[in-house]
């Protein structure tokens, strides 16, 4: 079973529009196919939503083929029968499902707000779809301190790279992208400090504080593989930048060589940063600038993960009553 949250390696994030598809959308014309203005779309996101978006459409295209109807045909049964397959068949998350259905939504929104169909089959509120509830705990399992110092080990084993793109994913808690899309010359000292320079999601830039050890990774690394002041930070062996795949080849190797029984991948790395800063006590409003979260709710719902057994109240009480 493919898995529902990650895009297929060297999908395309916009697929072709056919010459003459916008011309045809004229009143002498049929209008662009679904897929052509899926095309236009994807246009309007960032690379990295572009990309979950057009995992997300193709699926949706390929639901309405199995029943012989063309997405602009489509009505509210079928996106209730689609909401059912993901949850019940193909085991989407919550989070998954919903996001799914945003890019869907969103697609004929901007279908109707272009004039290329009439109706949209998808309900303006998830409510009327009764999606399950997303929770407000975080369910990526991170690795603890002692599994976040192994697989440093581990990657140190594999090679200078190997040990700054771990260190950098666990020190400075980046998304993918982040990581990927770092340049030689985003890095720089300012007042004592080493500081990246790091195109946050949404576009937004951010100059984020390089932890000490990371910084140590980060120089012999650079030290290693030569090639001066441009260019991209992680490259591999052909000299091009590395892609999320690789990073994730690396992560997961990484933790199979540091005998990690358990899942692991660069977004957990992101996790486990986090829940190390609030464990270290720093306030929630500072992770939350770190990390890049536009909204304090998505900090809160690592905190809310945690396993607070050490500072669990069943203790409060010991030994304020004599036992008899």
């Amino acid at each position: 079973m493919s898995d529902p949250d990650r895009p297929e390696p060297g999908t395309a994030v916009v697929v072709s529009v056919v010459p003459g598809a916008l011309a045809a959308a004229g009143p002498e014309g049929p209008g662009p196919t679904a897929e052509q203005v899926a095309s236009l779309f994807l246009l309007t996101y960032k690379p990295t939503t572009a990309s979950a978006y057009a995992v997300d459409l193709k699926q949706w295209f390929g639901w309405c083929a199995l029943f012989d109807v063309d997405p602009f045909d489509a009505i509210r049964a079928h996106v209730d029968a689609w909401t059912v397959h993901l949850a019940n068949d193909a085991g989407a998350r919550p989070a998954t499902l919903a996001r799914k259905i945003s890019a869907v939504r969103n697609f004929y929104l901007y279908a109707l707000d272009s004039g290329y169909t009439g109706h949209s089959p998808v309900p303006a509120k998830d409510k009327a779809l009764h999606l399950p509830k997303v929770s407000r705990k975080s369910q990526t399992l991170g690795p603890d301190r002692d599994e976040s110092q192994a697989l440093l080990t581990a990657a140190a084993a594999r090679g200078a790279r190997d040990e700054a793109v771990v260190a950098v994913l666990l020190y400075q808690g980046l998304r993918v992208s982040e990581l990927c899309g770092i340049d030689v010359a985003d890095l720089s000292t300012q007042r004592g400090h080493r500081v990246v320079r790091l195109r946050r999601k949404g576009g937004e830039e951010q100059d984020q504080a390089i932890a000490p050890p990371a910084a140590g990774c980060l120089d012999t690394w650079l030290a290693e593989r030569g090639g001066g002041a441009d260019g991209p930070v992680f490259v591999g062996p052909d000299g091009a930048r590395l892609t999320r795949y690789q990073v994730e080849w690396i992560v997961e190797s990484c933790a199979r060589a540091a005998g990690i029984d358990k899942k692991i991948s660069p977004h957990s790395l992101r996790h486990a940063c986090t829940t190390l800063l609030l464990d270290a006590g720093v306030p929630l409003r500072d992770i939350q600038v770190y990390m890049g979260h536009a909204n304090s709710a998505t900090t809160e719902r690592y905190d809310l993960g945690r396993q607070h057994l050490d500072k669990s109240p069943a203790y409060a009480l010991s030994g304020v009553f004599t036992p008899h």
